[in-house]
């Protein structure tokens, strides 16, 4: 062990941080702070947890509250409280913490004159932790470059998978996708196919963002007919009937949706909510409130967007209130006598009426408007996991009975893989480039970028079957990004996710959750061949996956909890997702130490492949359970402060 120092150095680092737990819960203070606007400053706070009675040693008084906005939106983007400490101003928001003489202010909730702040003290506790943190990092770094361990000597004789530049992103060019729903006719009243096309360059206010209406169109279209489309019409036509021919749309949906007229008062099921929901969205489509699409610059200097049924307020224009009042009338009554040329050219004036109006309140450019169309079309996630799944299978195939195909089909599927992996690069690029954040912030975005670490690995890897079970699990990860939807929804980040640290925890996290999934795939591939040759490969395979993979795990924790410190006020509170994370990491760390004596029974090729096959059900629990059906922090229902 003295010739292994930073082994040493690891177990201490747990130690250490164990050792800021205990400190944190029987010293560090946490409690909250309410505080308004004009009111004298307090020194009081309600205490939740620690020593003491709840008091600070100076008053606190609230200066202002602030909220800061999306571009050309009335989403927020940040909260901000200036508070008077001492004569003093100190800002708190969202991933900023406020600290004077070892006590911090976390900004937790927020009204129109009020704000809720959580206040900690606990210097000694974060001290020793973070201490813990930093010896951790520097053991699982130094790690890897110390000499005759046994996971180098295994290194050694394994010879290098170039898995280990899992992380790396392979830059290619795009694989354009044309599938386009075929044409139909249900004898519904629709626009022309190019005009409706048109009208999807419209900006609207949807889903808490500006974007083309064509995004909106595909969102209506999906949840009121669980389809890109309805009887061949495209989203947009679907989307103009809804606008232009309301009561004959209407009456076709229910005719087509009879259970509708069976929703019970109360639902009781899932699919009655899912009913009642289109419901309301029919009955949303019907008052025109939907339909956000006229941008307006209120008194207070924000930038709000109304609706065709919305009200003139005092002080807008005579000029803007008669562009809201006749625009779409008059576009309405070109559809119905036929004169589409100059229905067109309506739209095209609307476009142009909204960036006027809005002038440089930061709408989405031009570009980025083409860009997100284009996205909508050919973002394709389902159809590239089930490639990419049927891929690694083949390649899986030929590695197993030793034939690695033909030169000229070795290139094809090289091919496919760089093309596979360039796609979703570009469209990840892309949809970051739109939503402006890292596209890590919700399920289908992580498995995006799960599937991305997963392929880029692939192109790194020199074994077959190393670069058949990455491309298999970069087709199921794929596979469960299209479930929430043919393409991952952009939508605004809410304020307490605008983090580096977050973005850095995900991606660490998701690339750990691949290379458990890769394990899973080898292990199954062990117990089912009668090879003993094959078992033992796979099981030096495993050992030398499992040791990169626990420390990626190991940093994910540790950055998120930073960050969550950061931004909560405590780097560790039992959220159900942070206690899953814990009981993996602990699952998965059990067999690294298999070099150890009493430990030796995972040398046993059966043993390992066993125990890695079951653990990768802690995996699966830890992002579906934690993430989807256990309530916390970890949600993917997260939601910001309130602002009333």
């Amino acid at each position: 062990m003295i010739k292994q120092p930073f082994t040493i150095i690891l177990h201490i680092a747990l130690a250490v941080i164990l050792a800021g737990a205990i400190v944190t819960h029987f010293f560090g203070i946490q409690g909250t702070l309410t505080l308004t606007e004009g009111s004298a400053a307090t020194n009081r706070f309600d205490k939740t947890s620690g020593p003491g009675e709840g008091t600070l040693p100076f008053g606190v008084a609230l200066d202002r509250v602030e909220v800061d906005y999306y571009p050309a939106t009335s989403t927020p983007m940040n909260f901000r409280s200036v508070l008077l400490i001492a004569g003093k101003s100190v800002e708190v928001s969202m991933n900023h913490v406020g600290e004077v003489e070892g006590w911090r202010f976390y900004q937790s909730g927020m009204g129109a004159t009020t704000t809720t702040l959580s206040v900690s003290h606990d210097p000694w506790g974060i001290a020793v932790t973070y201490t813990g943190y930093a010896l951790l990092a520097i053991g699982m770094t130094g790690f890897f470059f110390q000499r005759n361990t046994p996971w180098r000597v295994l290194l050694r004789k394994a010879r290098r998978q170039g898995v280990f530049a899992f992380i790396l992103c392979v830059a290619a060019a795009g694989w354009p996708l044309d599938l386009h729903a075929a044409t139909g006719d249900a004898g519904l009243k629709v626009m022309q196919r190019p005009l409706a096309a048109n009208m999807g360059k419209v900006l609207v206010y949807w889903n808490d963002r500006v974007c083309p209406m064509q995004t909106m169109a595909r969102d209506v279209t999906a949840m009121l007919y669980s389809g890109e489309s309805y009887a061949g019409y495209t989203p947009e036509q679907v989307l103009s009937g809804w606008l232009f021919y309301f009561d004959e749309w209407k009456r076709d949906y229910f005719a087509s949706h009879p259970e509708l007229e069976l929703i019970p008062e109360v639902p009781a099921s899932k699919a009655d909510r899912k009913n009642l929901e289109r419901l309301g969205l029919v009955e949303w489509l019907g008052t025109g409130e939907a339909f956000r699409i006229y941008p307006y610059r209120s008194a207070s200097g924000n930038m709000e967007w109304l609706s065709l049924t919305g009200r003139r307020p005092s002080n807008m224009s005579l000029e803007q209130w008669q562009f809201m009042q006749t625009t779409m009338p008059a576009i309405k009554e070109l559809l119905m006598k036929g004169r589409n040329v100059m229905a067109d050219k309506c739209l095209t004036r609307l476009v142009e009426g909204q960036r006027h109006y809005a002038s440089d309140a930061g709408l989405p450019s031009e570009a980025r408007v083409t860009a997100e169309r284009i996205y909508n079309v050919y973002m394709r996630p389902a159809l590239a996991g089930i490639v990419s799944l049927v891929l690694g299978v083949i390649i899986i195939i030929l590695s197993l009975s030793d034939n690695s195909g033909g030169k000229k089909l070795r290139f094809a599927m090289s091919c496919l893989m760089y093309a596979l992996t360039g796609y979703i690069l570009a469209s990840m690029g892309v949809l970051w480039w739109i939503g402006g954040h890292v596209p890590v912030s919700n399920g289908p975005e992580t498995m995006m970028f799960m599937g991305l670490s997963s392929l880029a690995g692939a192109c790194l890897s020199r074994s077959g079957i190393m670069r058949g079970g990455l491309l298999a699990v970069a087709g199921m990860a794929l596979l469960v990004a299209a479930m929430g939807g043919r393409t991952p929804r952009i939508g605004a980040m809410a304020p307490v996710l605008a983090s580096p640290l977050l973005s850095l925890h995900v991606m660490v996290v998701m690339v750990s959750y691949s290379l458990f999934l890769l394990m899973a795939i080898l292990s199954v591939i062990g117990l089912s061949t009668r090879s003993a040759g094959l078992k033992e490969h796979l099981c030096v395979l495993n050992r030398l996956l499992l040791t990169p993979a626990v420390c990626l795990l190991g940093l994910g924790i540790f950055t998120g909890a930073v960050w969550a410190n950061q931004s909560w006020g405590r780097y560790w509170g039992w959220d159900p997702k942070e206690a899953c994370a814990l009981v993996m990491w602990l699952v998965y760390a059990l067999p690294v130490h298999w070099g150890s004596r009493r430990l030796i029974l995972f040398r046993r090729p059966k043993v390992l492949h066993t125990y890695l096959l079951l653990a990768v059900l802690t995996v699966i629990f830890t992002y579906f359970g934690a993430n989807y059906f256990l309530g916390g922090l970890h949600s993917y229902a997260l939601s910001r402060p309130e602002k009333s």
